[in-house]
């Protein structure tokens, strides 16, 4: 799998299906590994409205209303936030400092939040 990269045909655009006929919100995910990695292991990273990629692992982790800030409401601004990227991709693939990768599992698994129930229900497609 390659690196992070601002790159439209490498995302996947997520349905969370808990909008109102079950078009939306919607996530942007990519699968691959953080420029510069050293273990080249692949993870999933979503993408948050201010253009940067992050680890999804810690993007479970935060509140309900930072989640927010990786749901698009709509299809089109789904399109408008890849249109949008800058041509290097910006990662952060650091874990929250005190919180080991464990703590941040159990709280993936605990998290009641639309966000997480809505992207163990995605169907991914391919942008076009």
């Amino acid at each position: 799998m390659p690196v992070i990269a601002n790159d439209y045909r490498r995302c996947e655009m997520l349905n969370l299906g808990s909008a109102p006929g079950g078009r939306g919100p919607f996530a942007i995910r990519q699968l691959g590994f953080p420029p510069g990695s050293m273990t080249l292991k692949e993870e999933s990273f979503l993408l948050r409205k201010d253009g940067v990629w992050v680890l999804n692992l810690c993007v479970f982790a935060l509140p309900e209303p930072q989640q927010q800030q990786f749901l698009y409401p709509t299809s089109a601004e789904v399109m408008q936030a890849l249109d949008g990227l800058q041509r290097d991709a910006v990662v952060e693939d650091k874990l929250p400092e005190g919180v080991s990768k464990e703590e941040l599992l159990a709280a993936a698994e605990n998290v009641a939040s639309k966000l997480l129930s809505g992207l163990r229900n995605a169907k991914a497609s391919p942008v076009s």
